[in-house]
């Protein structure tokens, strides 16, 4: 959903990166889309701690579009997509396009990061741990190495 250019979310959806709760990281962009769509204190919740939030949250944070009825989520996007495809399709193309230039701008600075954060724990105890952890469904002992 981070990468999405609109979020329709049904009330009973949850939203999160639990990558931390198994000694790794979120490296599919979480780390620097979640602060781009979510208020920063938010994002850092949402990274940090693995607990997800509702959809109704994430509508009031801003980062939903659309909140509907569960089962209603699909129907909703479709009538959303319709609405804007019904404009001028070079000027939509055209605001799109300027949108994602400056995201993707930031993104070459949030992979660099990524990959730093993802170094400094690649091949750590407490990664093997927290994976052999979740295989066996268990509770991680972590030992900060």
């Amino acid at each position: 959903m981070l990468a999405c250019d609109l979020v329709v979310a049904a009330t009973n959806a949850r939203l999160g990166l639990s990558e931390v709760g198994i000694g790794v990281i979120p490296t599919c962009a979480g780390l620097f889309r979640a602060p781009q769509s979510f208020p920063l204190n938010l994002a850092r919740e949402l990274i940090l701690t693995e607990v997800p939030i509702g959809a109704e949250r994430a509508y009031n944070a801003g980062f939903v579009n659309v909140l509907t009825e569960p089962g209603a989520a699909l129907a909703e996007a479709v009538t959303l997509a319709q609405r804007f495809c019904m404009n001028a399709p070079l000027s939509v193309q055209a605001c799109l396009a300027s949108l994602n230039t400056r995201l993707e701008a930031e993104a070459e600075l949030g992979w660099a990061a990524t990959e730093r954060a993802k170094s400094a724990i690649f091949g750590t105890d407490d990664a093997a741990e927290g994976v052999r952890s979740f295989v066996e469904r268990r509770a991680p002992r972590w030992q900060s190495r």
